[in-house]
């Protein structure tokens, strides 16, 4: 048998191919870098603020509810709970509905409805709602409403939503979570 012999040419000609090909293998995981980058480049951050104000004689809470991300959030769902069960973000038929005696002893002096697709821009606010009532009337209606924490949200809400990537959701809320939680599609 004859004894192969490695040639200058061949060697070059392997080297080449190997240089080639760990190229390839860098450049693969610097475009999956710079993927994840542009990602947390626009990765938004909804959080809600609750204001409670006025003087003595008049209360007003009003709900926000801001992004403070990076990039647009684009709402997936947003409701109201109320004993276990969710509804549509419309605070004045939510309230009609189930939660008469509030608009009877105060009045919603703003109100907002957001649906699914809609975009809230960073560093956007938006109010949900401002309800106003007599400041005597207050402990009466929270007691109506069983929020017995200061701090309590008397209307709670959650929101899910998504990147302009959307390929993630997060689930945010007025009481419970303070940092998103990444939700399953």
């Amino acid at each position: 048998m004859a004894k192969k012999q490695l040639n200058t040419d061949r060697i070059l000609g392997i080297s080449a191919m190997l240089i080639s090909l760990m190229t390839l293998v860098i450049f693969i995981y610097q475009t999956n870098i710079m993927r994840e980058q542009s990602k947390l480049s626009v990765k938004p951050r909804l959080d809600f603020t609750t204001n409670f104000g006025g003087n003595d004689s008049i209360t007003t809470i009003q709900e926000v509810i801001e992004n403070k991300g990076l990039g647009p959030a684009i709402i997936d769902s947003i409701y109201f709970k109320f004993k276990e069960e969710r509804y549509p973000i419309d605070i004045e038929n939510f309230l009609g509905e189930k939660l008469p005696k509030v608009l009877e002893t105060g009045y919603l002096a703003q109100s907002a409805t957001l649906g699914r697709g809609t975009t809230i821009s960073p560093g956007e606010e938006r109010p949900i709602y401002t309800y106003v009532i007599n400041s005597d009337k207050l402990p009466e209606v929270m007691e109506y409403l069983g929020v017995t924490d200061e701090g309590e949200n008397p209307f709670p809400i959650e929101v899910i939503y998504t990147s302009i990537y959307e390929d993630e959701l997060w689930k945010m809320d007025n009481n419970d979570i303070s940092v998103p939680i990444k939700v399953k599609r």
